[in-house]
C-alpha cells in the first residue's frame, strides 16, 4: 500500500510522562553534578493532562510515585509532578516560574505559544516519526471513501490513543456540528491498537483511528490483515509532544546540559531501555522547520473557545 510510508520498528504504548520525567531527571541530575553552582532542591515539572491515558490513572500515579522515590534515592533531589486539568494552565504557570519545566502535546505547545511567546521548546519526543500523523483507516472493501460516510457508524479509538488522535476526531466530527459521541452510532475503545485494527478487519466496527506508528507495526505483524485496510482520512503531519521551558526561569549552562542529555539518551545503556519501554525512539533537538509545522498546526487546528 502505496498510502503507509517504510516500516520502522514500534512498541507497545506505555503512558509518556513517566518517559518524560525519568530521562530528563537523569540530564538534570548530569547538569548538577557538573555544575555544582547550579542548585535545583525541589524541580517543579508541570505536565498536560492530555498526554496521560485515563484508563492506567491508578497505574500511573502508582509508577509517578515509584518514581519520585527513585529520583530521591539516586539523586537527593526532591521533586514534584503535577498534571494539570488544561494547557493554558501549565502555560501560565510556567510563565510565572511555578513550574520549571513543562510536558506539552505539540499542538497545545503552537496553542500556548499565541499568548506566551517567551515558552521555548527544549527538546522533542519521537515516537519512530518527527511528525506523527493521524490515520482513519476502514476496510479495503468497505463502502465509506472518506469521513463523511462514517457518520452513525462505529468507531474505534483505543484507551491509549494520543491527543493528536483524539483531537483529529475531534476536529472532524465538529465541521459537521457534531460532537464525536454524537457523529458515530458507537465509540469502542479496545485496549491496545492492534485489537483495533483486528475489530475493523473482522468486520465489528467500521473505522478505527490509529497513528502511523502503529499501523507499521500491525504491517509488520499481520501484513495479510493490513492488506485488507484503507485510508478514509488522514491529517497533516503534526508537531510531537514537547518538553518546553519559559525564557529566562533555567540558566543557559543547565538547559545546554539538560538537551544534551536528552539527545543522547539513546547512546546509554540506560537510556536505550528506557526508551523502548516508553514507546519512544529518541529525542530530537529542535528542527528548523519546527516554526512551520507549528504554524501549520494552528491553522488547521485552532484552540476552540473550550479549550481557551
Amino acid at each position: 500500500m502505496e498510502w503507509l510510508m517504510p516500516f520502522r520498528q514500534v512498541v507497545r504504548p506505555v503512558p509518556i510522562i513517566v518517559a518524560w520525567v525519568v530521562i530528563t531527571f537523569s540530564a538534570i541530575v548530569s547538569a548538577a553534578v557538573n555544575r555544582e553552582e547550579v542548585r535545583i532542591d525541589v524541580l517543579h515539572i508541570g505536565t498536560s493532562s492530555s498526554l496521560a491515558s485515563g484508563e492506567k490513572a491508578a497505574k500511573e500515579a502508582a509508577a509517578m510515585e515509584t518514581l519520585q522515590g527513585f529520583i530521591k534515592m539516586e539523586t537527593g533531589l526532591n521533586n514534584d509532578i503535577t498534571s494539570q486539568q488544561e494547557w493554558h494552565q501549565l502555560a501560565d504557570k510556567l510563565a510565572r516560574g511555578e513550574f520549571q519545566l513543562g510536558m506539552f502535546e505539540g499542538y497545545e505547545f503552537a496553542w500556548a505559544r499565541q499568548k506566551h511567546a517567551e515558552l521555548k521548546p527544549l527538546a522533542l519526543a519521537i515516537n519512530v516519526y518527527r511528525y506523527p500523523i493521524a490515520y482513519v483507516i476502514a476496510r479495503q472493501d468497505g463502502q465509506a471513501k472518506d469521513f463523511g460516510a462514517l457518520q452513525d457508524q462505529t468507531l474505534a479509538l483505543p484507551t491509549g490513543a494520543t491527543g493528536y488522535l483524539r483531537l483529529f476526531i475531534d476536529r472532524q466530527c465538529r465541521a459537521s456540528g457534531k460532537k464525536p459521541e454524537n457523529y458515530f452510532s458507537r465509540i469502542t475503545t479496545p485496549s491496545n491498537f492492534e485489537d483495533a485494527l483486528d475489530d475493523v478487519v473482522d468486520g465489528i466496527v467500521q473505522a478505527v483511528a490509529v497513528d502511523q506508528a502503529a499501523l507499521e507495526a500491525y504491517k509488520r505483524r499481520k501484513p495479510a490483515r493490513f492488506n485488507r485496510l484503507k485510508p478514509v482520512a488522514h491529517s497533516q503531519p503534526l508537531p510531537p509532544p514537547v518538553l518546553a521551558f519559559y525564557n529566562g526561569v533555567l540558566d543557559n549552562a543547565t538547559l545546554d546540559r539538560m538537551r544534551e542529555g536528552l539527545l543522547n539518551a539513546n547512546r546509554k545503556e540506560r537510556g536505550q531501555t528506557l526508551l523502548t519501554y516508553f514507546r519512544l525512539t529518541g529525542f530530537e533537538a529542535i528542527p528548523s522547520d519546527f516554526d512551520r509545522v507549528l504554524e501549520q498546526t494552528l491553522k488547521a487546528f485552532p484552540p476552540d473557545s473550550e479549550s481557551k
